[in-house]
């Protein structure tokens, strides 16, 4: 009798174990569907980075992107800051985050930094993607926007750049 009880116990202890980790799965699944399909980068949530200049970038043929990017380094190598520069200020920031008493305008100053690096960095592949649109042709510019406006509605597309569904 008490052998039976003993492996019943057994038995019972591993099927709660395996319902256990077969509700962690599905729930697993289920937060990692919700966060791909409604997380702060996809439509619904918080600032996106599809707000901004990516799409831009992106829609254009992966040809012409690297060679915005290759002229981008080549020709305003100055106007950038180094990874550990901009590790410096993220450094800066958080010793400032952390002094008692807080000083405020320390923490200005640092992030006024970042700002104007972002935006130096940001208009000089604005020049260069401008630079790239002005080279293209009509039916070229086109194409692109229609790549664009895909992007933008997270339409599927064809290998050939075509949408695969028509509006």
């Amino acid at each position: 009798m008490v052998e039976m009880k003993s492996r019943n116990d057994k038995i019972l202890r591993w099927a709660l174990g395996l319902s256990l980790g077969a509700n962690l799965l599905v729930v697993g699944l289920v937060a990692g569907t919700a966060y791909r399909f409604s997380g702060p980068h996809m439509a619904g949530g918080g600032h996106k980075m599809h707000e901004y200049g990516t799409p831009y970038l992106m829609a254009m043929p992966s040809e012409r992107r690297r060679e915005i990017f290759r002229s981008v380094r080549v020709s305003n190598a100055d106007k950038f800051v180094t990874k550990a520069a901009r590790r410096g200020l993220y450094d800066q920031a958080l010793a400032t985050l952390r002094s008692d008493p807080f000083d405020m305008d320390a923490m200005k100053q640092v992030l006024e930094e970042q700002r104007t690096t972002t935006l130096d960095v940001q208009q000089v592949v604005q020049d260069a993607w401008l630079g790239e649109i002005a080279q293209m042709d009509e039916a070229s510019r086109n194409a692109y926007a229609d790549r664009l406006q895909a992007m933008l509605e997270h339409v599927p597309m064809h290998g050939d750049g075509r949408m695969m569904r028509e509006n």
